[in-house]
């Protein structure tokens, strides 16, 4: 029986590729057994055993740049999740190891490549992280999603460009339904917010302020995070534009479905699933992601006519709500974004990462051939 191992976690952006990648090799090799390494403080302890994957925990920490006293204890958990990572390998004994991002992953594929285990990483972000830059020097392949991230390597005979995977059922929403599903009206132009898979406290702070800002006969789906949930949820009522909100959204391809536009941060698998489905966007990036890797790849998609960015600290109330208006009033002008949009998405990216996976087996492993 063939052995997969998936490393990454925390954060939706690191847990959903390879989500998606894993449902895919299943598919194609039904017999085979696929296992997650993540960690118990991330969202992947929730939402991997929901698809019905084995997941095993490893407690490590990542390099903090904002905290000197958080990084005192740095190699006691990096050798912590090494110890934990190299059990992992040897009591599953895998045939090969893919890392889609996170500190968890580090440790798994470095060791794994140490064993001359298959390995391969799958990086969402146009700026790639200094684990990625490091680890191409161990691992067999490295799969980027943007064009622009070649030129972060000196190394490119590992390099391939493929996109971000996204989950199968992410297109087949149909958007009656999706309304209905959220109590939100047929004919209603939709605004879907939301900050990612944690929330956003800033973009909701602000938008909050929007929604006097803006005509009642549009409304809103917003996806607020479980922190900020009770608070927004309070706040909305009474207002004139109707506002469906929700702590966390599962189903994102009938929120994607409702939307006509999106308000959103800038992680590479949101700016996947926004492109897959062909949606217009404002995206307001993360300032202290790693490498202001968001800011990045919310300038990839400006330039391609596709997103209008605002910047975290430009961002005021009257600024989102007039770039909002000069969108959702222009029907011609948001068109032309949404056929941006969908001329830069990869579709089929997760079908051709599992060919690299596939690759990858049939060149190392004699039982797969």
């Amino acid at each position: 029986m063939i052995r997969v191992i998936f490393a990454g976690g925390k954060t939706g952006g690191h847990i959903f590729p390879a989500i998606a990648m894993a449902k895919e090799f299943k598919k194609r090799v039904p017999q085979s057994q696929l296992i997650f390494v993540g960690t118990k403080e991330g969202l992947e302890r929730k939402v991997v055993p929901l698809h019905g994957f084995k997941l095993v925990f490893i407690q490590t920490k990542g390099f903090a740049r904002s905290s000197f006293l958080s990084n005192l204890f740095l190699w006691f958990y990096l050798l912590r999740g090494f110890y934990q990572a190299i059990k992992i390998l040897n009591q599953t004994k895998p045939h090969l190891v893919v890392g889609t991002g996170g500190y968890v992953s580090f440790p798994v594929v470095l060791l794994a490549s140490l064993l001359k285990v298959p390995t391969m990483i799958q990086e969402q972000n146009s700026y790639p992280g200094i684990s990625t830059r490091f680890l191409i020097h161990f691992v067999d392949r490295v799969c980027l999603s943007y064009p622009e991230s070649v030129r972060y390597f000196r190394q490119r005979k590992k390099l391939t460009v493929i996109g971000n995977p996204i989950r199968g059922d992410l297109l087949q929403a149909k958007r009656s339904h999706a309304l209905k599903e959220f109590g939100l009206d047929q004919g209603k132009a939709t605004i879907f917010v939301f900050g990612g898979s944690q929330g956003a406290h800033a973009i909701n702070s602000v938008f909050l302020q929007c929604l006097d800002l803006l005509p009642p006969e549009w409304q809103v789906l917003w996806q607020t995070g479980e922190a900020d949930f009770p608070r927004i949820s309070q706040k909305v009522k009474g207002k004139k534009i109707k506002c469906a909100v929700y702590p966390f959204i599962r189903n994102m391809g009938s929120a994607y479905a409702a939307s006509d536009l999106v308000v959103s941060r800038a992680g590479a698998l949101t700016l996947a699933e926004i492109t897959a489905c062909g949606k217009p966007s404002i995206l307001i990036p993360f300032p202290f992601a790693t490498g202001d890797h968001q800011r990045h790849n919310a300038e990839s998609l400006q330039e391609k006519g596709a997103s209008k960015m605002i910047l975290q600290r430009d961002l005021t109330a009257e600024k989102l709500s007039v770039q909002i208006r000069s969108l959702l009033s222009n029907s011609a002008k948001l068109k032309r974004m949404a056929e941006k949009s969908k001329e830069v998405s990869r579709p089929e990216a997760t079908s051709l990462l599992v060919d690299e996976m596939d690759r990858l087996l049939k060149k190392r492993v004699k039982i797969y051939r």
